[in-house]
């Protein structure tokens, strides 16, 4: 799972109104057929996942392994005792990939139409998304959610705000420190004149600042590759999405 979205299901908690339901769809046929056809899916985006033993109530639970560019918990299980069809259902931190999966799921279990305004997905670029990052974390984000269906507007807002707060508290507190450890003239240094320590950049402790820069840069490159290339691995099939 990437790191960043583990700190968005930490705010998820912290403030509960924002913790999306998930998305689900009914399908006619039983679970097992619908297994079927779920796993071909799957397969074909990437084939990094695994069947979860602990499927909460449901018949089959699969979810991405830490190395597959997607994020998700899917179910399927049986819409009642009685009906002889199925519900299946995703889960993800971002209510972009759930929404993402709930309309590949319609267009291939359901063949129904996207709708009007849906649009195809074009290809986005590695390198720009990780040059804007060495800028700023939060014009990486922008980029990849930018005409993306696995990001909404709140998804694009939590982001930017942590990697925001991130550079914010991190960098803020290492160049207070490095400030307020700036090295003071001696005796002798006064009695000569000697010009002393101008600012934050003649502290040793600067350094910090670039340390605390590389955190956030770290963390998001990881991020960065993972939201490129799960949007590559949708936009290589024939399906339209609405953002």
């Amino acid at each position: 799972m990437s790191v960043i979205w583990k700190f968005c299901i930490i705010l998820f908690f912290l403030f509960p109104s924002l913790v999306s339901a998930g998305e689900t769809i009914e399908v006619q046929g039983s679970p097992e057929d619908l297994n079927v056809k779920l796993l071909a899916i799957l397969n074909k985006l990437d084939p990094d996942f695994y069947s979860e033993e602990k499927t909460r109530g449901f018949v089959y639970r699969y979810r991405n392994r830490w190395s597959n560019p997607f994020d998700f918990n899917i179910y399927i299980g049986k819409v009642s005792k009685t009906s002889p069809d199925s519900i299946l259902r995703v889960e993800s931190p971002r209510t972009g990939q759930e929404r993402m999966w709930k309309q590949i799921f319609e267009q291939e279990l359901l063949q129904k139409d996207p709708g009007p305004g849906a649009v195809k997905l074009g290809t986005k670029s590695h390198i720009i998304s990780q040059g804007l990052n060495l800028v700023t974390p939060m014009a990486s984000v922008g980029y990849n959610s930018w005409n993306s269906p696995l990001f909404s507007g709140r998804d694009t807002f939590v982001s930017m705000a942590i990697y925001f707060l991130t550079d914010l508290i991190l960098v803020g507190g290492a160049y207070y420190y490095a400030e307020s450890n700036l090295p003071n003239k001696n005796i002798w240094d006064n009695l000569a004149n000697q010009k002393g320590p101008g600012n934050v950049w003649d502290s040793p402790n600067a350094v910090g600042i670039f340390t605390a820069l590389a955190v956030s840069r770290t963390i998001r490159a990881f991020d960065a590759w993972e939201d490129t290339s799960a949007h590559n691995k949708a936009a290589q099939f024939n399906w339209s999405f609405r953002f």
